[in-house]
């Protein structure tokens, strides 16, 4: 999967592919071996939770490595300084609080698309206006062996298995385990590999990082200490699909950038045009989107409800005795809309996700028009 677009959180990138877009990066919850219980998966979860860092746009994930320090993708912190310039706050979420961040880090390599994903430095930090309480730290992986080492993942964007690939997201967080293939140049890489092939790199509880998991962890562990050795980049998806066993998860290597991490964090950056450091305006706002939903009967959503085409089926559904309207498309998980306007519907949860219905006839609408956060419009026809 190629990293495409960098303004969008990977909430939507299966919606982006739904809708015949260019996909970018993987970002994901956990996707799984189909031959173990969840149950496993949400246990070793619990193992790492403070030291993650969750990005709250909606998705995308950090790992802490100082007192006021986390680190995550670049193409996920695309997303806060797009904040920043718009005069908003931004607020992560640690321990079920959140904490404002009062500074991005990152390479400038997201100005503009790019065609190969290699030549990318998916890397970002992210500094906090104030010390979290209770969390823990990661160390940062310094050493250049990491290929064989066992790597941990933690994330909770979309879940599924290797089987089926992406099945929705029920936003509990997971864990899963794999082992270093390669260690070249910025990128470690692993496999998801099925149980039956018994290769040397197959895991107890194997699995990939999932939509909504980029700028998520790989730890190591080495003498019961935490290292952060790898941040969730992007999958090769070797011409298949996403999440399926064979895909090949490309992972920012951390042991390459220690100078610039410290050269940074202690404010001794040098002055370059590759590095972006981008600040809240002082008269910034924390604003909260909570779109202002209009009246509408329940009868009225019969004439939006069906199946509609673009390149992939998007449905449109309701449920019993409830006014919203929810979108799913290619696999994933239910979006919920709220009445906004005369035909027009606008995401509960996500700022500039909206839908509009043309074309009626017979009682019942022909066209759908989705716009996407970033502005992109794509029109499905019913079926």
């Amino acid at each position: 999967m190629k990293i495409k677009n960098y303004f969008l959180s990977g909430l939507f990138l299966l919606i982006l592919t739904s809708f015949s877009y260019i996909p970018n990066s993987k970002d994901d919850p956990m996707l799984t071996r189909h031959d173990k219980d969840d149950i496993e998966f949400f246990k070793l979860a619990e193992k790492f939770e403070k030291y993650i860092c969750h990005l709250n746009l909606p998705d995308c994930e950090g790992t802490i490595i100082a007192d006021q320090w986390a680190i995550s993708a670049a193409h996920c912190a695309v997303g806060i300084v797009s904040k920043f310039n718009n005069k908003r706050k931004h607020f992560v979420i640690i321990n079920d609080v959140e904490i404002e961040v009062d500074k991005v880090i990152m390479y400038k390599d997201w100005d503009h698309s790019q065609t190969d994903n290699s030549s990318l430095k998916d890397i970002a930090l992210l500094h906090l206006k104030t010390k979290p309480d209770n969390a823990l730290q990661a160390k940062l992986y310094v050493d250049e062996d990491e290929v064989d080492k066992l790597v941990y993942m933690v994330g909770k964007g979309d879940k599924g298995n290797g089987l089926v690939g992406i099945n929705g997201n029920d936003r509990k967080q997971r864990g899963a385990t794999n082992r270093v293939e390669t260690a070249t140049g910025k990128w470690l890489t692993w496999t998801f590999d099925h149980p039956e092939t018994k290769t040397k790199y197959l895991t107890e509880h194997e699995g990939i990082s999932g939509p909504g998991d980029s700028g998520g962890p790989a730890f190591i562990l080495k003498n019961n200490t935490v290292y952060l050795a790898g941040i969730s980049s992007w999958q090769d998806t070797k011409g298949g699909d996403e999440g399926l066993y064979g895909v090949v998860e490309n992972y920012t290597r951390v042991s390459q950038y220690i100078q610039w991490i410290h050269e940074e964090m202690t404010g001794n950056g040098a002055v370059s045009e590759t590095i972006l450091r981008v600040e809240p305006a002082s008269d910034a706002i924390a604003y909260k989107y909570n779109p202002k939903a209009i009246p509408i009967n329940a009868n009225t959503l019969k004439q939006y409800v069906g199946e509609y085409q673009e390149k992939n089926t998007i449905k449109i559904y309701t449920k019993e005795n409830d006014t919203n309207l929810y979108l799913i498309s290619s696999g994933n998980s239910g979006y919920e809309f709220i009445a906004t306007g005369e035909h027009k519907f606008s995401s509960k949860k996500h700022e500039g996700f909206t839908l509009e219905f043309k074309n009626i006839k017979n009682g019942v609408f022909k066209e759908l028009i989705v716009i996407l956060p970033d502005g992109t419009r794509k029109k499905a026809t019913r079926k």
